[in-house]
């Protein structure tokens, strides 16, 4: 002889409830621990710089013969280690093409000592990572080589 258990409708009804609390529970929290890390991100975000661009605009190499340029982000104190994720996917273009850069402490180094004369536009992109926006910046510069006295 078999004994089966019959559960009531109300029973069932209320595990169905705890279930699909538990589901609201987790989404809703889900949901608010994404966009806590999209805020801080936000607000966190770093801003690229450029250095090694006069304020002319115009960089002489002949001058300069081991002209650099340096990208960097702006010191912050609020968290230094999305600075650093930024400047590792950094990617860097010279007139539209890619260039290579080296790290150089906590920067990163293009060297355009090696440019030709003429006008370019330095084009720096970074993600910096987890719900972050891509982070653009961009500098127009003339290389001058001319040796002047």
């Amino acid at each position: 002889m078999r004994l089966t258990l019959k559960t009531s409708s109300p029973v069932r009804t209320r595990s169905r409830r705890r279930v699909l609390l538990t589901l609201l529970v987790a989404v809703v929290a889900t949901a608010l621990a994404i966009g806590c890390i999209a805020v801080a991100n936000a607000v966190n975000q770093p801003e690229l710089r450029v250095r090694g661009i006069p304020d002319s605009g115009v960089l002489n190499t002949a001058a300069l013969p081991e002209a650099r340029l340096t990208v960097d982000v702006v010191d912050r104190v609020d968290d230094q280690e999305l600075a650093i994720d930024a400047l590792r996917n950094v990617e860097v273009r010279l007139n539209g093409e890619i260039v290579p850069t080296l790290w150089v402490g906590s920067h990163r180094v293009l060297d355009v000592g090696a440019l030709r004369a003429g006008e370019y536009e330095l084009t720096v992109t970074t993600d910096p990572g987890l719900l972050s926006g891509e982070i653009s910046l961009s500098r127009r510069f003339i290389v001058d080589n001319t040796q002047r006295e």
